[in-house]
């Protein structure tokens, strides 16, 4: 093994990264998440206005989906090998800049199938990347809590964006909402400069032990082995599987002149949710524990079902009566 000596994580040494390179980090999770909304659900509103008929905006969102999932292993594996984090994350941004402007200036069938096929695969780029850089900057010991701040970040970043893309595709058009992402790519990029190569540690970035410059790479087949992690990887596919198309088959069903700012408020409160899920759950398991965690996400989850059951007017009204 080289006798050269290894980048230190930062927290080792009692050291800690530029307060520049943290704000570059925190204005990153917000600007992503306002970039990548655009392309969600506001997708199939504004495909529907161009005749696109359910069948053929599923084959889009699908084929975006799969680009996605192909493009994920890859990316995570790229992520470790590079040491241009930075640079890799301003070309996906750029990439999925060049799809939005493919759907808003040619919205036919087969470059919006272009389009979210380069959506798709830059896309996995940002979650791996971001988490590599985050525990490359913080260390093992912060990472969590980093962690923690992205993702208020991230989610502070989607309510902005679903509100004010439902305000222009009310108050403008559709497409300006394809247009606005593209715009929005530009101060993205500008806060990879704040964030410091130097205060990157990739060798701890990558998860790689003090002391060792080798990755190890294991095959996604040992996943398999653990039955708890199979079970869960099942029930995350089934759960997505029933969740990914509510937005966008709501926002074709709702009424003509208002539900492009329904849709924002719709996605707004599911940006709001998954905010406060961060900071309540993870108090909660920090001075509870995981367990307590868990069980009130769980009743989070059986109000809600409540709620939905006795005061929704389709299951209200459908409730068989009670027997004489």
């Amino acid at each position: 093994m080289s006798s050269r000596a290894l980048p230190s994580d930062p927290r080792r040494e009692g050291t800690a990264p530029s307060r520049r390179t943290l704000r570059g980090l925190d204005g990153l999770n917000f600007f992503l998440a306002d970039v990548q909304t655009g392309v969600g659900p506001f997708l199939a509103i504004y495909l529907a206005g161009y005749r696109w008929d359910e069948e053929r905006v599923g084959i889009a969102l699908t084929v975006g989906g799969i680009a996605g999932i192909l493009h994920q292993t890859p990316a995570g594996g790229l992520v470790d090998f590079t040491r241009s984090k930075r640079a890799l994350i301003g070309l996906a941004v750029a990439a999925l800049a060049v799809g939005a402007l493919l759907i808003a200036l040619f919205p036919s069938f087969w470059p919006v199938l272009g389009a979210e096929v380069l959506i798709g695969g830059t896309s996995s780029v940002f979650t791996p990347c971001v988490c590599a850089m985050s525990l490359g900057i913080v260390g093992r010991a912060a990472f969590d809590g980093r962690q923690g701040r992205n993702q208020t970040f991230n989610s502070a970043g989607n309510v902005v964006a679903a509100v004010s893309m439902g305000v222009l595709g009310y108050l403008v058009s559709d497409r300006s909402i394809f247009f606005f992402v593209v715009a929005l790519a530009v101060p993205t990029m500008l806060v990879l400069f704040l964030i410091k190569p130097d205060d990157i540690d990739h060798d701890l970035a990558r998860g790689a032990e003090e002391g060792e410059r080798g990755g190890k790479f294991e095959s996604a087949w040992v996943l398999f082995r653990d039955r708890p992690l199979v079970i869960f990887l099942v029930c995350a596919v089934m759960f997505h599987f029933a969740n990914a198309a509510m937005l966008p088959l709501l926002g074709e069903m709702l009424a003509t002149g208002r539900f492009n700012l329904t849709l924002g408020a719709i996605t707004a409160a599911v940006g709001i949710g998954a905010a406060l899920s961060q900071t309540i759950a993870g108090s909660i398991v920090h001075h509870l524990g995981s367990r307590a965690g868990f069980l009130f996400l769980a009743g989070v989850a059986a109000v809600a079902f409540a709620i939905f059951y006795f005061f929704m007017p389709e299951t209200r009204d459908k409730r068989p009566s009670p027997s004489p």
